[in-house]
């Protein structure tokens, strides 16, 4: 299930926290929250709150658990990213990490092993 609305980076911290111990009680997430991301236990809740309506986690009776998969979310944030900032060209968005140099030899290699699948497999 791809979230309702878009995640803020706060949302994305404490997802990965609750992917990483699911399922986990509220209290003891509030915790891991502020030994990781020095968070007050308000602050945890209201993410945690802010998360169930985007329709991201449940918590029921105390326990937290996720309703998205991290690949889910990832690929519904690339998405966004594609269209707000490339106009949905994905070529547009490849060119601009290319101009600016930041793709390795094995990256590009990766990315050349991913293109040469997906023709295979379409």
């Amino acid at each position: 299930m791809k979230p309702k609305q878009p995640l803020s980076l706060a949302d994305h911290r404490l997802l990965d926290l609750v992917w990483s111990a699911e399922p986990i009680s509220s209290p003891h997430l509030c915790k891991l929250a502020e030994e990781t991301l020095g968070w007050k236990r308000t602050t945890t809740y209201t993410v945690i709150k802010r998360l169930c309506d985007k329709g991201c986690l449940k918590n029921e009776a105390t326990i937290v658990t996720s309703l998205v998969d991290k690949a889910t979310v990832q690929q519904a944030d690339g998405q966004e990213v594609l269209q707000r900032s490339f106009g949905g060209s994905l070529p547009n968005f490849l060119a601009a990490f290319l101009r600016a140099g930041s793709v390795s030899d094995q990256e590009a290699a990766e990315i050349e092993k991913m293109l040469e699948e997906y023709k295979q497999s379409h």
